[in-house]
């Protein structure tokens, strides 16, 4: 239990010390379900890799000759693997070889699931809108008909 504690400690410090630093890095492995919105690098476990985005891997810049390194199999944003030049070295991996695992995020109804969302979430917003300017509006119509009469 100490010994527990004491690695609970020394991860805690560890990682305190290293958020004071703007160039904190924070790796993610998946070893479960691929699911939406979770990114970062897969671990087959000896699994067979899942779906993939690319039957190919896709690799930005060549490695030093003398680095030998197994490909990398990554859920990342379908954005992200679509212009991979931009993003790899946010994931530290422009000079290896990269496996996309595909996920519901890279369906069509997805996609369109996502796009309705944002559609409908912003008709709300321009209903809320609207409603307030008429509420604006009827309380300046009904402070104007109170100040006409006041003058009567």
């Amino acid at each position: 239990m100490r010994r527990a504690y004491c690695l609970g400690a020394l991860a805690a410090l560890a990682f305190g010390a290293g958020t004071a630093h703007a160039d904190v890095d924070i790796s993610v492995a998946i070893q479960g379900e691929v699911a939406p919105g979770v990114y970062g690098r897969v671990d087959l476990g000896g699994r067979p890799p899942p779906p993939l985005v690319y039957a190919r891997p896709v690799l930005i810049e060549q490695p030093p000759p003398h680095v030998v390194a197994e490909p990398l199999y990554l859920h990342v944003p379908p954005e992200h693997a679509r212009a991979w030049r931009l993003h790899c070295r946010e994931y530290h991996a422009c000079n290896r070889q990269v496996f996309f695992v595909k996920s519901a995020e890279y369906e069509p109804s997805y996609i369109r699931a996502k796009e309705r969302e944002h559609y409908d979430k912003h008709l709300r917003h321009e209903e809320r809108r609207e409603e307030r300017r008429e509420e604006h509006y009827d309380h300046r119509h009904d402070h104007d008909d109170d100040h006409d009469h006041d003058h009567r």
